[in-house]
C-alpha cells in the first residue's frame, strides 16, 4: 500500500524542514511520497521543503482548498494523508493506516483522522476534547488531524473545493454520503499556535462565525478575507 502525503504551506520556512525531516525519520522504507503544494510563500518555505519532499509544487496563490486539491491529483497513492506543515504524525502512523485501511470487509468508511493531542494542560486538554468530538459528532475533521481517506474516495466525493478556507468544512460534507469517518486513538500534535493567539474560546466563536456566514451564502473570498489560518 503506498502513501501521498500531501501538505499544504504558506510562509512556514521557519519549521518546515525541521517537520518534513521528522516525517523522514519516522517513515519506513516502505512506498511513500511527500507532496508539498506552497501558495505562494514570501519567505523561503519552497527552498526548505525541497530537499525533503518528492513534488514540491507552487501554486499560484494562497488557497488551501486549491492547493490539497492539487496534491491530491499529483498523488500517486492507493491512501491520501491530508496534513498541515505544522503537525507531527505518530511514530506508527503508516502500520496504523496501513492496518485498518487493509481490515478485511471494511465497508461503510469514508475517512480516518487521528486523535488530536494539544498538550497537558486543562485547556489544551479541552480544546482537543472538542476538536475530536467534532470527528465523532458532526463527522467533520480538519487538517490538524491528519485526515486520510483512498483515491478512489477521494474521486468519488469530489475532493477538496478551490476555498481558501472552511476547505474541510465542505470536503467532510462530500464525504459523508460515503461513508462515517473513524477517529484512531493514536495521537497527531498539530500546532497551538492559534490557541495562544485568539484562545480557546477565541478559536471556537472565530470559526463558528465563518461557518455561519459560509452557510448564509456569504462569498468565500469575503468570509476568509483576513481570517486564513
Amino acid at each position: 500500500m503506498k502513501f501521498s502525503i500531501i501538505i499544504s504551506t504558506c510562509n512556514e520556512g521557519f519549521q518546515v524542514a525541521s517537520s518534513l525531516k521528522r516525517l523522514r525519520q519516522i517513515s519506513t522504507q516502505g512506498p511513500l511520497e511527500i507532496i508539498v503544494v506552497d501558495g505562494r510563500s514570501e519567505d523561503d518555505t519552497v527552498a526548505q521543503a525541497r530537499p525533503w519532499a518528492d513534488h514540491v509544487i507552487v501554486h499560484e496563490r494562497a488557497n488551501r482548498g486549491e492547493q490539497f486539491h492539487l496534491g491530491a491529483q499529483k498523488a500517486s497513492g492507493d491512501l491520501l494523508l491530508f496534513l498541515g506543515a505544522d503537525a507531527q504524525l505518530p511514530g506508527n502512523w503508516q502500520q496504523t493506516l496501513e492496518h485498518f485501511w487493509l481490515t478485511p470487509n471494511l465497508h461503510g468508511v469514508c475517512a480516518t483522522a487521528f486523535t488530536v493531542d494539544y498538550g497537558a494542560s486543562l485547556t489544551l486538554r479541552l480544546a482537543a476534547f472538542l476538536a475530536n468530538a467534532s470527528v465523532r459528532w458532526r463527522a467533520r475533521a480538519g487538517i490538524q488531524h491528519g485526515l486520510c481517506t483512498t483515491a478512489e474516495i477521494y474521486r468519488s466525493s469530489g475532493g477538496f473545493p478551490p476555498l481558501p478556507c472552511l476547505e474541510d468544512l465542505v470536503f467532510c460534507s462530500r464525504l459523508r454520503p460515503l461513508g462515517r469517518m473513524v477517529v484512531l486513538p493514536d495521537h497527531i500534535w498539530p500546532s497551538v499556535r492559534r490557541l495562544h493567539r485568539y484562545g480557546i474560546l477565541g478559536c471556537v466563536a472565530r470559526h463558528l462565525w465563518l461557518e455561519l456566514r459560509f452557510r448564509l451564502g456569504a462569498s468565500p473570498d469575503a468570509i476568509c478575507r483576513g481570517h486564513i489560518g
